[in-house]
């Protein structure tokens, strides 16, 4: 009987510890200020915060200027990270490096990543409508923003076959840079 016991104790606290991961992964750190600016992002691109640990990104230009057609690559993540999330930024990371560092340096693409526990990135997390570990891919043309919540990294696998998760962020950078040709 103590040996159910404590398989019972053990199983439940297993549990929580399984649906209290699942929650840190989607639940969010910022809330909006109000619904109305979280359901309806700017039609134009303000000058992006400076994004924690960067990958050669270019400057985007002053609000003066005319703004250039670009594709913004954006990662969000949490304070607290699951292994699925780091393996988000580290593999974005690896292919934005790896296939697009011409676009980086041309200022065709930017890259950021950004902590949304950070206040300072409070402007561009509530942009976006954030709320988690996210990837954004927002084609800028003629001025305007033309955002994209890629949700479908979450069954791409990343953990388990890091190849095929970076052939299909690819794929998605790649689809963005051609509509703005």
């Amino acid at each position: 009987m103590y040996k159910s016991r404590i398989a019972k104790t053990c199983f439940t606290i297993a549990v929580f510890l399984i649906i209290g991961l699942l929650f840190a992964c989607t639940s969010p750190a910022i809330p909006p200020a109000s619904p109305e600016e979280a359901s309806v992002p700017p039609t134009t691109t303000p000058s992006l915060p400076k994004p924690s640990n960067p990958i050669q990104t270019t400057t985007p230009p002053d609000e003066s200027s005319t703004v250039p057609d670009r594709v913004d690559v954006i990662y969000f993540h949490r304070p607290q990270r699951c292994v699925t999330c780091l393996c988000f930024e580290e593999r974005v990371r690896y292919v934005v490096s790896t296939y697009f560092q011409n676009e980086l340096n041309s200022g065709k693409m930017t890259f950021g990543v950004y902590d949304m526990g950070d206040s300072k990135n409070a402007d561009i997390v509530n942009k976006y409508g954030a709320i988690g570990s996210q990837l954004f891919i927002n084609t800028v043309k003629d001025g305007a923003d033309n955002i994209r919540d890629i949700q479908d990294i979450w069954s791409w696998h990343c953990t388990s076959n890091k190849q095929s998760f970076d052939q299909k962020v690819k794929n998605v950078i790649d689809q963005s840079l051609e509509d703005i040709e």
